[in-house]
């Protein structure tokens, strides 16, 4: 047999055991009704769960969903368990906490984003939607004890407050390494930044040390999470991360909001996110690099949103006053006077001022 065919046979073998199929009973497509196989085929040979396939929405019965969630195959399993979540037939908390330990790798349709790869349990929980907080609550309990490698574990910390009987769950997901590469080297820091904003909520001392050496061993990669860290949780520690990030990559950034994240590293962070934290150090240093950003920024022709981004700095300057920004307030007094007089405050309509109907809000992770 040729080398080449061995590889790939030892890689697909590789693939299918990696995968967790220790159901009680699996199914293949073959053990459904005729009717229903070319659809179930259709989705599998897509090698993607695509949000727009409605086949298995409008021919299965619940029986047979059932059955696709002990399908042989991720993506059948992934299809089953969304439809699942959609029907009112099925109760989503046992859907969800049943099925937390499928860590199958699958594709999934992102849209304007492309396609993410994603565990099917991790797909569960981006789709399952739950009846009341508490609930929820178990979910999360459920998930950190017992399941906390998973992607949706780290990303729900950037939600929930701090309670001590997860911190040392916390700080194990924030130092321990999230994957490596053949080479050793950490991967997946955009899961770990979720983590480290995590162990900042409990306010240790003991631990800004490491989560500053963890972000700035990843200054170019760092997002919105890392600095939303540094503005919320404040450390004149935190400078060293700031100050790498402004010499290697600020002036790289394409300026996009993070909520338009295209996926790419070096638009993982809006620069506000950046000049927000840099502000909150209120220090001298923390001056010094501000009246420098003010003074290149206007010189920097391709930075995209460069006015916008001067005055949202001049903002953040001014609705912090402090010593050490005396100086920066008397130089950006001019600019500030010229926003103050272009902002409008106009009277909200009366009709906008309705209570919110809580009995229908939708719990998500």
């Amino acid at each position: 047999m040729p080398k080449s065919s061995i590889l790939v046979f030892v890689l697909f073998a590789f693939f299918f055991c990696s995968c967790k199929t220790d159901r009680k009973s699996s199914y293949a497509i073959r053990d459904f009704r005729a009717s229903l196989q070319p659809s179930l085929t259709k989705v599998v040979s897509s090698g993607i769960l695509w949000y727009s396939d409605s086949s298995v929405r409008t021919m299965t019965t619940d029986e047979e969903l059932v059955q696709l969630g002990r399908s042989e195959l991720p993506l059948l399993r992934a299809s089953a368990f969304r439809e699942m979540l959609n029907r009112k037939s099925f109760k989503h908390f046992d859907v969800v906490t049943q099925h937390l330990d499928d860590t199958a790798l699958i594709f999934v349709d992102r849209g304007e984003f492309g396609i993410w790869d994603r565990t099917v349990s991790d797909d569960i929980l981006q789709q399952a939607t739950w009846a009341t907080q508490e609930e929820k609550d178990k979910t999360i309990e459920e998930v950190l004890t017992k399941h906390n490698y998973l992607r949706s574990a780290y990303q729900i910390l950037e939600e929930i407050g701090p309670q001590e009987k997860y911190y040392a769950i916390i700080k194990s997901m924030a130092t321990r390494p999230r994957r490596l590469s053949e080479d050793g080297n950490e991967l997946g820091f955009g899961d770990i930044e979720y983590a480290l904003y995590g162990l900042a909520k409990f306010k240790k001392p003991g631990d800004i040390e490491m989560i500053k050496d963890k972000m700035r061993a990843k200054a170019w990669q760092l997002s919105f999470v890392s600095f939303k860290l540094m503005a919320e949780f404040p450390d004149t520690a935190y400078f060293d991360v700031l100050r790498s990030y402004h010499h290697g990559q600020f002036y790289r950034t394409t300026g996009h909001s993070r909520n338009g994240f295209s996926g790419y590293t070096y638009d993982r962070a809006d620069p506000v996110d950046f000049i927000q934290a840099l502000v909150m150090q209120q220090s001298s240093r923390s001056a010094l690099l501000l009246d420098t950003m003010l003074n290149l920024l206007p010189q920097k022709p391709c930075f995209p949103d460069k006015d916008y981004t001067i005055d949202e700095m001049i903002r953040n300057i001014w609705a912090h006053p402090c010593p050490a920004y005396a100086g920066l307030r008397k130089k950006i007094e001019p600019r500030m006077r010229e926003i103050q007089k272009r902002e409008f405050t106009f009277p909200m309509d009366s009709s906008y001022n309705k209570s919110l109907d809580t009995i229908k809000q939708i719990i998500r992770w």
